[in-house]
């Protein structure tokens, strides 16, 4: 007689072995009745691309076909693995499918329910109440390109570029550490090199917004600690197009505001004054030469 049940848990993103915390990027669900899997994740990795910066996409999204074709694999054999049971299928999950300490994905603790419905059913409403497939914005673009869009324009208004010498502008600026690499949409120098980072909180969940202030709060403390004066940084962020969700971009505003003094923390709604000062300070150091 086959077990009446199903049984299903998350797959978890954990982005740092430090940080104790993680992101939902899928679903499995095994149905005992029909001894079937069902797993459904994320294609384009948006959720974790739209928190973290420098994601291992290649090996996350390698990682993710691994696990579904293993499970294609297993379901399909004719090894006596079956019937599985609510008991047994982490283990079996542990051994086959995905090692606990493999890597950066882990699956989540198992719930289990007696089947009285219809699978697909079931389906719909776990997929439904716990997988998203993106915590963006509901047009599904990302809010940084339009947010240093802006900054161009205003500082195009301030007449930046009929002031500053070309070799002073550099887009996509690196910076190397001893810790990793640091990327910046835009760079402007006046003595030192003035780096500049657009961060988008238009998400579609509080906790996507508090949890992406302080993996940046991490990284730009990183970063200060290897290159203190080197270099001088500047965050602008976006607010939520979700006004129910203002409340925890101002937490996400307090969390940044942690950073060092020396990281200039501003709104878009600041961007034209900034842009003033930027063609301010390039016309002294221009004037200085």
């Amino acid at each position: 007689m086959k077990d009446n049940f199903y049984t299903y848990c998350l797959l978890k993103y954990k982005h740092s072995p430090f940080l104790d915390e993680s992101v939902n990027i899928g679903v499995l669900i095994y149905f005992g009745d029909s001894q079937r899997f069902s797993f459904k994740y994320s294609k384009n990795l948006s959720r974790i691309k739209s928190i973290y910066n420098n994601v291992p996409e290649k090996t996350v999204k390698e990682y993710l076909r691994q696990i579904h074709n293993r499970l294609l694999k297993y379901q399909s054999t004719n090894e006596d693995i079956f019937p599985l049971n609510d008991s047994n299928l982490k283990e079996f999950l542990q051994h086959n499918i995905l090692p606990i300490d493999s890597s950066v994905l882990q699956f989540s603790t198992f719930k289990t329910d007696v089947q009285d419905i219809n699978e697909s059913i079931i389906e719909d409403i776990i997929f439904e109440q716990y997988f998203i497939e993106d915590i963006k914005a509901s047009n599904n673009q990302s809010q940084e390109p339009k947010i240093i869009s802006h900054l161009y324009s205003e500082l195009r208004k301030s007449g930046f570029y009929e002031v500053v010498n070309k070799n002073r502008v550099q887009k996509d600026f690196n910076v190397k550490t001893n810790t990793g690499n640091f990327n910046f949409d835009f760079a402007w120098k006046n003595g030192v090199w003035n780096l500049v980072k657009p961060v988008g909180f238009d998400l579609k969940t509080g906790d996507g917004i508090i949890q992406k202030a302080r993996n940046n709060l991490g990284e730009f403390t990183d970063l200060e600690s290897e290159v203190k004066a080197q270099y001088k940084c500047a965050i602008i962020v976006g607010k939520p197009s979700d006004r129910k969700l203002y409340s925890n971009y101002t937490k996400a505003l307090d969390i940044l505001h942690k950073l060092p003094k020396t990281i200039k923390i501003l709104e878009e709604n600041d961007l034209k004054q900034y842009s003033k000062e930027v063609v301010e300070a390039v016309s002294k150091e221009n004037s200085d030469i």
